[in-house]
């Protein structure tokens, strides 16, 4: 069983065709592979998915009726099946899609005409000069390893087999990283990958010292949306004289009463509720997938808040009252949001947070602030914890759902 508390193995049709139509809207890579585990995939991406079939871009040289490895990333999670070629680029449906555990570590995607760049050089034993040596483009980065499109493979000394998973690079340079210095360690192959624009190559990065360590963690970190402000208002313009401390006060002519004119009531027309957005199989599985700390001061177990994100599908929702247990569970899980009181535990909301970040946890989590009113105390603590909401107990769980679907629901990593 996986975390998600699903089978490791789906076979519901709708939901794989729902996967590959997905991949066709994001323009997802998927690798075919052939031969044995250890030799490197074809890379691809799909075109069309019909009822029985799916094409692809472009495909190696195939004949009708082998069987194809397929294996695809998607929210976070590899997925791996079988697939059999019907003709030059058109392969049949899967019957049922294996499933690993979601990755648990942020990735930051590279544009291929992005300046970053990666050199790798294994040192021979008993010798000052390098052995085999790798540089290319970086097309993603996270804290455990960097993916690499390579632009050239050599040996300065000895033979340059072909690259395989498991081979060791002693010294791995990461460069060109926006405003940040060059990151060094050591590098394993994970993968390698042959696609249309070249071999790409993933990397364990191991040895990098704590600086590169916050330095990859601050690349990281989630951009603050554009929605971010919203909550709170806009500063008053003093443009008039008479708004500054001192000036002399307006002569103001008191208005002449208007006529009365008797009207007949007019009924006020509400305007209708907003639909709740269609709620898609590929929707119900994101909504499984995510991760929720909800850091309460109420006394109330489970909290209503918490209740109602568990009834919209919200399977992990965690919560927590004291300080101690929100470390313990900020250590052990990867959260994708995180809604806070303005008091947990004894403890205000900017000391508690404060705390937690100080030990390198929730440090690029978005923030959703739990106030009784909005007013100019809650603003100020919501911009000094970086929060992209405020979210006042009075309403109703629909008013975070336009947030939710931004924060938790769209593409992501």
């Amino acid at each position: 069983m996986t975390h998600l508390g699903l089978k490791a193995e789906l076979r519901d049709g709708e939901t794989i065709r729902a996967y590959l139509d997905e991949l066709v809207r994001l323009k997802q890579p998927v690798q075919l592979r052939l031969g044995p585990a250890d030799e490197a995939p074809f890379e691809t991406t799909l075109e069309q998915v019909s009822a029985r079939t799916f094409s692809t871009a472009t495909t190696p040289k195939l004949e009708a009726g082998q069987v194809l490895n397929l294996s695809f990333m998607l929210e976070a999670r590899r997925f791996t099946t079988f697939t059999t070629v019907v003709a030059t680029g058109v392969f049949s449906i899967p019957e049922s899609l294996g499933q690993g555990e979601r990755r648990e570590q942020l990735r930051a995607a590279f544009d291929r005409t992005d300046a970053g760049a990666g050199l790798a050089v294994a040192i021979l034993e008993g010798t000052l000069a390098g052995g085999r040596f790798l540089q290319g483009r970086i097309l993603d980065l996270s804290l455990g390893g960097v993916r690499l499109l390579l632009d050239e493979t050599g040996a300065l000394t000895g033979a340059n087999p072909p690259l395989r998973r498991g081979d060791t690079f002693d010294a791995l340079c990461v460069s060109g990283l926006p405003h940040t210095p060059s990151i060094h360690g050591r590098g394993t192959v994970a993968h390698v990958t042959q696609a249309p624009g070249g071999l790409s190559a993933g990397f364990a990065l191991e040895g990098i010292g704590e600086a590169d360590r916050k330095n990859i963690a601050r690349i990281l970190e989630r951009r603050i949306p554009a929605t971010f402000g919203q909550a709170f208002p806009a500063k008053k313009r003093k443009t008039d004289i008479a708004d500054k401390a001192g000036a002399p006060t307006k002569t103001q002519v008191k208005a002449k009463p208007a006529e009365v004119v008797e009207r007949p009531a007019v009924q006020e027309v509400k305007a209708p509720k907003a639909p709740r957005p269609e709620v898609t199989a590929v929707m119900r599985l994101r909504k499984l997938g995510r991760k929720i700390l909800f850091l309460s001061g109420s006394q109330e177990s489970p909290h209503p808040l918490a209740e109602a994100f568990r009834a919209d599908g919200f399977k992990h929702v965690f919560q927590a009252g004291a300080f101690l247990e929100a470390q313990a569970l900020a250590r052990k899980t990867r959260f994708d949001l995180v809604l806070l009181d303005m008091k947990v535990g004894g403890h205000w909301a900017k000391e508690m947070m404060e705390a937690l970040r100080s030990h390198g946890l929730l440090l690029a989590t978005p923030l959703i602030l739990v106030a009784d009113y909005r007013n100019e105390g809650s603003e100020a603590l919501a911009q000094a914890l970086g929060a992209v909401h405020i979210h006042e107990r009075r309403e109703t769980f629909e008013a975070l759902l336009p947030w939710l679907q931004g924060l938790l629901l769209e593409d992501g990593p």
